[in-house]
């Protein structure tokens, strides 16, 4: 059995689900094969993923959401949840976030969210979450959302993960990633070979641990980081099938 771990945004999602990919996926999951997203999205934003899916008719195995900390199924059901306890850092590290061009910063524990929009207002006291499932920030500007990724992986880098997907920051739990997530969703299944798709940076861990494929809209850096390279979905499912 195959598992394809890919993902939304940019990758499976790219100015909407094309047909053929569409038609792809069908096959390759009966053929007996798990094809599912893999997102940076947080549990209420991945849950629009489904809802898109299901508005085109395309069922999928699984939607592995908080960059690994969540797995559900298709229907929705949460299948396992990874936390942390908040902590000062969260506070800390939100200060540096608006000495730049900080848009919003969000704070969840599955659909509980506390965010900061970029007039500083707090929207609810960060102090109502005792855990969370990933913190996210969006910068107006790419490059600040460089500058936060360094600061937060010099001065806390055993207190949370964190990656940048463009203006994106995702932060799940301490050790969590869109890797060690796929492993967790794979290990239900004896001798599965596992291959990933993705489009950009935050996608590149799991594209060198699975030697995955990168769309041909990709990111430069993503397409460093992978083994393949296809020019959608289908292609790579095309190729994978012919073995």
């Amino acid at each position: 059995m195959i598992i394809i771990a890919s993902d939304y945004d940019g990758t499976l999602n790219h100015h909407g689900v094309s047909q053929e990919d569409k038609e792809a996926i069908t096959k390759f999951r009966e053929a007996g094969n798990k094809f599912g997203i893999v997102t940076g999205r947080d549990l209420e934003m991945a849950t629009w993923v489904i809802y898109d899916l299901e508005k085109i008719g395309l069922e999928i195995d699984f939607v592995i959401c908080c960059t690994g900390g969540i797995i559900l199924s298709f229907d929705g059901e949460i299948k396992s949840v990874k936390k942390q306890k908040t902590g000062e850092y969260i506070n800390e590290i939100l200060s540096y976030a608006r000495t730049l061009s900080l848009g919003v910063f969000r704070v969840s524990n599955e659909m509980t969210t506390c965010y900061a929009d970029r007039k500083n207002r707090i929207k609810q006291d960060f102090s109502a979450i005792s855990e969370m499932t990933q913190a996210n920030a969006w910068f107006e500007k790419e490059e600040d959302a460089e500058k936060f990724l360094q600061y937060v992986k010099k001065n806390h880098a055993t207190d949370i993960s964190i990656f940048r997907n463009g203006g994106s920051i995702d932060m799940p739990p301490y050790g969590v990633s869109k890797v060690t997530g796929i492993y967790d969703y794979a290990s239900q299944f004896k001798d599965a070979k596992i291959i990933t798709v993705g489009d950009n940076v935050n996608d590149i861990p799991m594209l060198k641990e699975f030697g995955g494929y990168a769309v041909s809209n990709a990111r430069d850096e993503a397409k460093k980081a992978a083994k393949h390279e296809c020019n959608r979905i289908a292609d790579m499912i095309e190729e994978i099938m012919k073995g």
